[in-house]
This record gives structure tokens, C-alpha cells and sequence, in this order.
């Protein structure tokens, strides 16, 4: 297992929401528009570790 910005492989919303410092409907608009990668299990929304690395290395290219 490789290490990630959170040690943890897979992140609630919650989770993603205090890494990314955003909102409830930012994180919503971050997977309707595609631009964070993740999945509903149940009524609980998963991301990615990898999605959110991704995402932010993308955030820090476009400001450069």
C-alpha cells in the first residue's frame, strides 16, 4: 500500500470535505462535473485518495 496525503485509500465526504476545506455542494459540483472521481455506496458518497491527489495536482497546474 502506498502512502497518500490522508494514509487512508478511500475517503467519505466528510473526509474529502476537511482535506479540500470545501462545502457540501462543492464537493457535489466536484463529481457532477467530473473533475473529483468517486462512487455511491449505499447512501454514503466514496472518493478516492488517488482522485483527490489528482485533482489537487491538476488546482495546482491551472494557477501556475
Amino acid at each position: 500500500m502506498r502512502e497518500t496525503i490522508t494514509g487512508k485509500e478511500i475517503l467519505t465526504r466528510e473526509e474529502v470535505m476537511e482535506v479540500l476545506k470545501i462545502g457540501r455542494s462543492t464537493f457535489y459540483k466536484l463529481l457532477q462535473t467530473g473533475e473529483l472521481k468517486g462512487f455511491k455506496e449505499g447512501n454514503r458518497y466514496k472518493v478516492p485518495a488517488d482522485s483527490i491527489e489528482e485533482y489537487i495536482r491538476r488546482r495546482m497546474h491551472s494557477n501556475a
